[in-house]
């Protein structure tokens, strides 16, 4: 079993893994949160471990301006059914100081192999539906490299 603390460090590759070496993200890693993104920081993946929530939270967040914030919110909209059937569990919403998110909470559990697996895969498939849609729905002044 591994700690959450470990699970969180090495999140980033294991996520990497999961998606193929060609679509290594960027990364940052505390002791129990990891963001992903792939050109832009503010347009990042986010996995938190919550204990006194009894829950790991990940998901798609967008932290940038509002008015962008907004508009990949209603971009990702327009594509709730196909996210839908793609990430059952996911919640499309406007979030905290003007930002949005695309997020779901997994019931928390022991770090063991099969549950690590789970949230990896999880997030893995998050990037693998979502990334095509907001790199499609980018304006066209928002910094983006990869």
């Amino acid at each position: 079993m591994t700690s959450y603390q470990a699970f969180c460090k090495g999140l980033p590759r294991a996520v990497a893994r999961e998606l193929g070496d060609a679509a290594a993200p960027h990364s940052s890693a505390t002791g129990w949160m990891v963001k992903l993104w792939f050109g832009n920081k503010d347009l990042h993946y986010e996995c938190g471990v919550y204990h006194r929530r009894q829950v790991v939270e990940l998901g798609l967040h967008f932290e940038s301006d509002a008015f962008t914030n907004q508009l990949l919110l209603g971009a990702l909209r327009l594509h709730a059914k196909a996210i839908a059937k793609r990430l059952p569990a996911a919640r499309i919403e406007p979030w905290d100081k003007g930002w949005a998110r695309v997020w779901e909470a997994i019931p928390l559990a022991p770090f063991d192999e099969p549950y690590s697996a789970l949230v990896t895969g999880t997030l893995a498939r998050y990037v693998r539906v979502l990334e095509p849609i907001l790199e499609d729905s980018l304006p066209a002044d928002v910094r983006w490299s990869r």
